[in-house]
């Protein structure tokens, strides 16, 4: 079955990895720690019918630190660690000009955003992986079929090397690198479903030899 087929929960999906990629709050540990969260990913990934890593789920860090994992890994609390937004894994003329998380990307979702008449939240780079998530699901629900696809195509293609940026930070965050491994396998259904190209092996050692300079 198609994406566009079952649309609507395609959409829960990215708007519940879209959740996962915030920066935590009380609601999504909450969600982790009663397994409401889990029960949910379940349920979309079998009326789905795809195959992401969901058998073992990493047992929740208490008090705080979730918010620690969250810094340490996607933040740089230490280092090396794993930016979860385009930009840095991009390349693009000017590095010093306007951030080093605010390349072309970037500047592109602001205006797809401003578009919408929607603001980005000061938190968070325009071209973060749970916005990136949550404007495909506005697509989805819109019935863009082009526009998902195009989407798709050009903003997740950086995906597989958020994976691979995570195996490799210094932090340890299970709950996040298990996202990650979710994010990436979602796209990896995406891109079959939608008969959009993988990136190459060598695309993605680009990326990651790009954010790792960044």
């Amino acid at each position: 079955m198609s994406v566009f087929e079952q649309s609507a929960a395609w959409r829960d999906l990215h708007v519940l990895l879209a959740t996962g990629l915030r920066h935590p709050d009380e609601q999504f540990r909450a969600a982790l720690e009663t397994g409401e969260f889990e029960a949910e990913l379940r349920s979309l990934v079998s009326e789905l019918d795809v195959g992401l890593a969901i058998s073992v789920v990493p047992p929740v860090e208490r008090s705080d630190g979730l918010t620690t994992a969250y810094i340490d890994l996607f933040e740089g609390g230490q280092q090396p660690y794993a930016p979860p937004v385009e930009s840095p894994y991009r390349p693009w003329y000017d590095r010093d000009e306007g951030g080093l998380m605010n390349g072309p990307s970037a500047a592109e979702m602001r205006q797809r955003y401003r578009a919408l008449d929607v603001s980005v939240p000061d938190a968070y780079s325009p071209d973060h992986i749970a916005l990136l998530l949550e404007y495909g699901s506005l697509l989805l629900e819109a019935d863009e079929r082009e526009a998902y696809r195009s989407f798709v195509r050009t903003h997740f293609e950086w995906v597989p090397a958020l994976r691979r940026a995570t195996d490799t930070a210094a932090a340890n965050a299970p709950v996040y690198r298990w996202l990650a491994v979710l994010i990436d396998e979602l796209c990896v259904a995406l891109r079959d479903r939608l008969d959009v190209p993988d990136p190459t092996a060598e695309d993605v050692d680009r990326m990651v030899a790009r954010a790792g300079n960044s």
